[in-house]
């Protein structure tokens, strides 16, 4: 990014919403590593100062010469182009990075093109996909290059937690977010601008009585404010345990204990 603002020139990220397939395969809805928010989120946190958000249905029928002319040079007005080798485009996905460059002198544009990033194979959103639901969240995150991250506005839950002397900011996973395999996750947990470590559970509580349905529960460390209806962020740093079932309160309390302690030496936080 930093050459590109010595240049003279604006970073720019041009990303798709809804998501392709959703256009090219009607019906399919794949799961959502980021939403559209978080996804601008990160890309201001890289340095990212503009965003050209893409709709594929009001663009599809676009020769790859069309795209190139209407969208890269008369919308962005791109003066350098950075793509990745596999990045297809156009009608029918008949534009190649081949193409792209090629285009480069009559359009008045340079282009980078990278190779894949290889770690133990080809790094793609499938395979991250895989690992946050299996509960490598740190596995991912070296592949996602931050924390896997969740936000949603915290909702009021049946406040078993405080009764047990661990109070927890409750969030439902947003429509269609992979989200984690149920257990205990070391996180954390940015609320009204600020960060706190916090240890997280995901899943159904077995140990009570509930409706089954999958819950995002937050016990934020050395905190008690009430943050009902406020967006929390919970960044996902390492998988502690499976959530379990235990035999009574006691059990789980102490369980819970242990897990809060682990996390302040993971998170380095006290």
């Amino acid at each position: 990014m930093r050459h590109l603002v010595a240049d003279g020139l604006v970073p720019t990220v041009a990303t798709f919403e809804p998501h392709p397939i959703e256009v090219l395969v009607p019906g399919e809805e794949p799961r959502l590593i980021t939403t559209l928010s978080e996804r601008l989120e990160i890309l201001e946190e890289l340095g990212v100062e503009q965003v050209a958000v893409l709709d594929l249905a009001r663009i599809r029928e676009l020769s790859p010469v069309e795209f190139v002319e209407r969208i890269l040079v008369e919308r962005l007005n791109c003066q350098k182009i950075v793509a990745g080798v596999d990045f297809q485009f156009g009608k029918n996905r008949t534009g190649t990075v081949a193409l792209l460059k090629s285009l480069g002198d009559q359009y008045g544009y340079a282009c980078e093109i990278l190779d894949l990033v290889i770690e133990d194979g080809v790094v793609s959103s499938s395979r991250i996909r895989g690992l946050i639901e299996s509960g490598a969240v740190s596995e991912a995150a070296e592949m996602l290059g931050s924390w896997y991250r969740m936000t949603n506005t915290v909702v009021e839950g049946d406040k078993r937690g405080r009764k047990i002397g661990f109070p927890t900011a409750n969030l439902e996973p947003p429509p269609r977010k992979v989200i984690p395999a149920d257990g205990v996750y070391a996180a954390f947990a940015h609320v009204a601008g600020r960060l706190h470590v916090a240890a997280v559970n995901v899943g159904v509580r077995p140990t009570f009585d509930t409706d089954g349905k999958r819950l995002i529960e937050a016990h934020i460390l050395d905190f008690d404010a009430d943050i009902y209806g406020e967006e929390i962020r919970v960044d996902f740093v390492e998988r502690l345990r499976n959530e379990l079932k235990f035999d009574s309160i006691d059990e789980l309390v102490a369980q819970m204990h242990r897990d809060v302690a682990k996390t302040r030496q993971l998170l380095g936080a006290g």
